[in-house]
């Protein structure tokens, strides 16, 4: 999916493009000032960059100088002006500022997505880098991954400055009463809000974790139906919010949808697998990378995390991973007294107990976990050859 940037404080214009280019491109809406907009490509790859010309909600008169601001943050974007393309005059200024083109910035629907499409060709130049680092937690069995995905984004969000949980768990986050914190604004309510979203309507609407800096947004509180928001603008947001932060971490939680699931695995810089030592966990995690369909290049960017390792059990974590066809395991030690303790405290254990094994093994986990995926020696030989028959007969 492409990334297209328009600065404008008129959020008609924005859900105008949002409604034009569905499932084409995610909207990124900017500030129309010069500092706000520079620093936006900065963070993200952009595919294209509106500029709203009008002296109200756009520009007017500094459109010249901020044009040529951005041209030179970002020579690789083509940058349209958002005017009155039967200006003669305007149009002309515009094009010897440096723009691409002038679109009437009264267009709608199909007429304005022809427009914009004109100028969308190729792939997205911004598939895996140029925003905000992404990490990914899954679990075949939903459970665990939560209080997982909470307390590693705690840790990464002290460790970068500040991060963003989006919490994907059902019937409802968990992730509120791990931190103490209310959660009021949901990916129901930012998608909605996709027209008019940025960092200032978030910094307010989300719920923050003062210790770490870390934001939180869930899929759902207390329950609601989830079953109406449209896989498409759920993408769309998640670009919107990787230009907006500087690193994600997304726990899957309930979300199933194959395509969804796969846009996700491909944004990942990491991806982290949560499984107990079962063999139906295993199974579970099986069936859900046959259901994404990752290559060889995905695989390399999953990590196995054994929750609740415990050495007496016959199923290793090696004997796991190799069975998954992943090269990376780790092992997290049983801690589900004290994480359900924290949980109940609204303290999240690595950060109240951060001596704790536990906390130690998640402490090493975070500290790469913002660390490009460097590719791994070939995987050893499989061992289990029980667990690989079960799989493959079951």
């Amino acid at each position: 999916m492409h990334r297209i940037s328009v600065a404008t404080s008129d959020t008609d214009i924005a859900a105008a493009l949002i409604a034009a280019l569905d499932g084409v491109a995610a909207v990124i809406r900017s500030a129309p000032d010069t500092a706000s907009l520079v620093e936006l490509c900065g963070k993200a790859e952009l595919d294209l960059i509106l500029l709203d010309a009008d002296p109200v909600s756009g520009f007017g008169t500094a459109l010249a100088d901020a044009m040529r601001s951005v041209i030179a943050a970002d020579p690789g974007a083509p940058v349209v002006v958002l005017g009155d393309e039967a200006d003669a005059r305007s149009v002309l200024r515009a094009i010897r500022a440096g723009a691409t083109d002038v679109i009437d910035r009264d267009a709608r629907g199909e007429v304005l997505g022809g427009q914009i499409g004109r100028h969308l060709t190729g792939a997205p130049r911004g598939n895996d880098a140029g925003s905000g680092a992404l990490t990914l937690v899954m679990s075949g069995q939903p459970g665990g991954e939560g209080l997982f995905a909470v307390n590693l984004a705690v840790l990464r969000a002290k460790a970068a400055g500040g991060a963003l949980l989006v919490d994907g768990a059902l019937p409802s986050s968990e992730a509120g009463a791990a931190l103490n914190v209310p959660l009021n604004y949901t990916i129901r309510d930012a998608v909605q809000d996709l027209a008019r979203l940025d960092r200032t309507l978030l910094s307010s609407a989300l719920g923050r974790h003062e210790p770490s800096g870390l934001h939180v947004l869930p899929l759902a509180v207390a329950g609601e139906e989830v079953h109406d928001i449209a896989t498409e603008s759920i993408a769309s947001m998640l670009l919107v919010l990787r230009a907006l932060f500087g690193e994600i971490v997304l726990n899957v939680g309930g979300i199933r949808h194959p395509g969804l699931l796969a846009e996700f695995v491909r944004a990942a810089g990491r991806i982290y697998l949560v499984a107990p030592q079962k063999f139906t966990a295993v199974k579970a995690c099986r069936d859900l990378l046959i259901q994404i369909g990752p290559g060889a290049p995905v695989l390399e960017r999953i990590t196995l995390v054994v929750e609740d390792h415990m050495p007496g059990i016959s199923l290793t974590d090696e004997q796991m991973r190799d069975a998954l066809g992943l090269r990376r395991s780790v092992r997290l030690p049983a801690a589900r007294v004290e994480l359900l303790n924290a949980l109940n405290t609204g303290r999240p254990l690595v950060l109240d107990q951060p001596r704790a094994a536990y906390s130690r093994a998640l402490q090493a986990l975070a500290a790469v976990a913002g660390a490009p995926v460097v590719p791994g020696a070939a995987r050893p030989t499989p061992r289990g050859v029980g667990l690989f028959r079960r799989l493959r007969t079951s």
